[in-house]
């Protein structure tokens, strides 16, 4: 993805405003997502313009006022080259409504990207649970004026549906860069898991931990931690307090696969605070553990869960720490069990969850969407 608030492609072809009120860090999975739909719908002919705030580095957030002010440049910026584009595609946000709006008036397709439910607002700013009915419907009104919405769940998919989205619904997960992520040879050092991403609750960092210092951890094993959070200082307190934990910190994403080479497996124990996971979770991690040629160890949540055992790459455990540790072990005692997971998991991304394929999905409902509108034009 370019550092820039309004990046412009050169060259003919079907033009794509692509906005995007996240605010990431280079290396977060929002950041990848939104760089590698564009670089692959680019290859496939499109012009794609990114309307978004200017990525960070070293994974810590922007303040609230930072992101308020990014907000509103890029909306403005966007709104006023609008009628440049053939089709939009938003990334959900609630305050994305004046550039839906703003589309539908100059009668564009727009697509919507939805990575979740209302209550993720909630979940993560407390302080705005006066406004969640106005979030709430901030969100179903974009909703209601798009061409096309695109979940990243199935289960995401069936809850836009029990609210009453009646346009047209096609599931669109996460997937894995392919040439980025792949099995490579293990560099020689001792026994390892690997947990790689952003370190909040929901993310499991509090069962990692409880799970390294639980008898049932087998012994010589440790944690390996790339990446920050809000959990980052429990992380270090449980390294230091003696945890068979190792925090590496913020590293570039181009540097994770090399790092994750030779673990025995990946660790996904997301949680479920608040049923914010009840919708699904496929996070864009789990592909890439898998891609790499490493067995998953997840809990047993829709998405993630289903897509390890439909694959036989992984183990699906409960959110307990002894559960956790019993994976491990069980991994760590049965190497070829291990290793024909990890192929299998490489195996299927390879075939089915490259985003050269989420691409061409996005692809082919953008040129329908576009066909659709052309014909009810010529009527």
């Amino acid at each position: 993805m370019e550092s820039a608030t309004h990046v412009t492609s050169h060259g003919g072809g079907r033009r794509l405003c692509y906005f995007a009120l996240d605010v990431p860090h280079r290396g977060q999975a929002s950041f990848i997502h939104i760089a590698q739909i564009i670089k692959n719908l680019r290859e496939r002919g499109w012009q794609v313009d990114l309307y978004a705030p200017e990525p960070t580095d070293g994974g810590k957030q922007p303040s609230l006022i930072w992101r308020l002010f990014a907000y509103l440049r890029v909306t403005a910026r966007t709104l006023l080259a609008l009628r440049e584009y053939d089709a939009v595609y938003v990334r959900a946000h609630f305050l994305a409504w004046p550039v839906t709006l703003a589309a539908r008036w100059h009668r564009l397709v727009i697509l919507q990207e939805v990575n979740g439910p209302y209550i993720d607002v909630v979940v993560s700013y407390p302080w705005l649970k006066p406004g969640a009915r106005l979030i709430a419907w901030l969100y179903r009104s974009q909703w209601h004026r798009c061409d096309h919405v695109l979940p990243v769940t199935r289960e995401l998919a069936h809850w836009l549906r029990q609210e009453g989205i009646e346009r047209p619904i096609t599931v669109v997960p996460n997937a894995a860069d392919t040439a980025l992520f792949h099995p490579l040879a293990p560099a020689a050092s001792r026994p390892f898991v690997v947990f790689f991403g952003g370190l909040t609750r929901w993310y499991g960092v509090d069962l990692m931990i409880d799970a390294a210092r639980s008898a049932a951890w087998p012994a010589g094993v440790e944690i390996v931690v790339i990446g920050r959070g809000a959990q980052e200082s429990d992380i270090i307190a449980a390294e230091k307090a003696g945890a068979a934990i190792r925090w590496l910190g913020y590293r570039p994403h181009e540097e994770v696969p090399q790092l994750i080479a030779g673990a025995i497996a990946g660790l996904v124990p997301a949680t479920n605070p608040a049923g914010r996971s009840s919708t699904g979770v496929l996070p864009l991690k789990l592909y890439e553990i898998l891609a790499s040629g490493l067995p998953a160890i997840v809990t047993d949540l829709p998405g993630q869960a289903d897509l390890v055992r439909e694959g036989r790459c992984g183990l699906v455990i409960a959110p307990d720490p002894a559960a956790l540790a019993g994976a491990v072990a069980h991994l760590r005692a049965h190497p070829d069990e291990a290793q024909a997971m990890g192929k299998r998991g490489a195996n299927l991304v390879a075939s089915a969850h490259s985003w050269a394929t989420r691409a061409a999905d996005v692809d082919a409902i953008l040129t329908a969407c576009l066909r659709k509108k052309s014909d009810r034009a010529r009527v």
